[in-house]
């Protein structure tokens, strides 16, 4: 019998230990440390832009998740998976990138080719409606001061309230809620939808090239396109969307209801991943800001009153802004059964981290 000193056995056990483990983890076909993939279908926007920065920074994966970015390019049917060596927010190949509308993104989250979705307030409330079995578990991005404005042909003179009548004013391809803050702005200054002529769903290129055209008078424009027209000197800021609550104009992060119940585990990942990289951008120095932007967004700050959106440490969806939401959908006839939200509203994973990052240090 051969004598192994107490040292030799001890080694000996453990590398059978550990063998007998990977050996297990062979036979067995499963990954010893796996990483569970969760599909989001994802528009490229401000208010969703850091989620974004969150993908490309390894943040999701430092979580043990293995989340999967999809979108498309705007006028092209193919949604692909995004890569995380993409660095530019706009324009990729010459197309215009990350251009995958809300209601696009839920129809994916249905049709079973997303898990979950980065989506708009207006998408989200107009899906429940119809009974769409969709939970919102973080709120993203949302326009703490006004992102929108009304824009006007810089040969366009406006000098009484009289002058809009007969206008052709546009809003963007999205959900509902853009179509509805620029009826808000006609009955703000005393007009009817029906003094205008209003097109609806109008996308980037053509909101852009229309103006530059004079085919249109001008419309309810995103900071960034109004910034480009303004500077370019085809239009000109009117009115910063200060006639109604600029909260409204915000994004969810949802998921499809049963994938939420059977994997919350993937989900507390994935939305304590977000809430990590909010906290190191709040804790950027304001020279540092800026170029965390640039380097997955090319946004700007500010521009003639409006800002870039903001983003909370507490991300806890509204009920209360959510609710105003639906009162317009519903007054503008854009949806038509009541819903109680608070039911597709799970703040459970956001208090969960948030608890757990309070008691830390803030760090980067």
């Amino acid at each position: 019998m051969v004598y192994l000193g107490m040292r030799k056995w001890k080694l000996f056990f453990v590398t059978v230990l550990v063998l007998g483990t990977i050996a297990f983890g062979l036979f067995s076909g499963k990954d010893v440390t796996p990483n569970e993939e969760v599909r989001i279908g994802y528009f490229l926007g401000g208010r969703t832009n850091l989620i974004y920065r969150a993908y490309i920074n390894g943040y999701f994966d430092k979580e043990g998740v293995d989340v999967r970015l999809y979108t498309k390019y705007l006028r092209d049917p193919e949604v692909f998976e995004i890569s995380k060596d993409v660095r530019t927010a706009d324009v990729v190949d010459g197309k215009s990138f990350g251009k995958m509308s809300g209601i696009e993104i839920v129809e994916g989250i249905m049709r079973g080719d997303f898990d979950a979705g980065t989506i708009g307030e207006s998408s989200f409330v107009s899906s429940i409606s119809k009974g769409l079995p969709l939970v919102a578990v973080a709120q993203l991005g949302y326009e703490e001061a006004p992102g929108k404005a009304i824009v006007m042909r810089t040969d366009v003179v406006i000098t009484s309230l009289e002058d809009f009548k007969g206008k052709t004013l546009i809003s963007r391809r999205a959900g509902p809620g853009d179509s509805i803050f620029l009826r808000e702005f006609i009955r703000d200054i005393g007009l009817d939808a029906e003094d205008i002529d209003i097109i609806d769903q109008v996308d980037e290129i053509d909101a852009t090239n229309w103006i530059k055209s004079g085919e249109i008078d001008g419309g309810l424009y995103h900071l960034r396109t109004a910034r480009r027209l303004v500077k370019g000197g085809y239009a000109y800021i009117y009115r910063p969307m200060d006639w109604m609550n600029s909260w409204v104009s915000h994004s969810v992060l949802v998921f499809r209801k049963e994938y939420a119940e059977d994997n919350p585990e993937n989900v507390q990942k994935v939305v304590n991943a977000y809430m990590k990289r909010v906290r190191y951008e709040k804790d950027l120095l304001d020279s540092e800001k800026d170029s965390s932007w640039g380097r997955a967004g090319g946004m700007v700050g500010e521009f003639m009153g409006m800002q870039i959106p903001a983003y909370d440490t507490f991300p806890r969806v509204s009920i209360g802004i959510l609710n105003e939401i639906k009162r317009l959908l519903f007054a503008y006839g854009k949806i038509e059964n009541d819903v109680d939200i608070k039911n597709y509203i799970d703040n459970r994973f956001v208090e969960r981290i948030y608890r757990e990052l309070k008691k830390e240090s803030p760090s980067k």
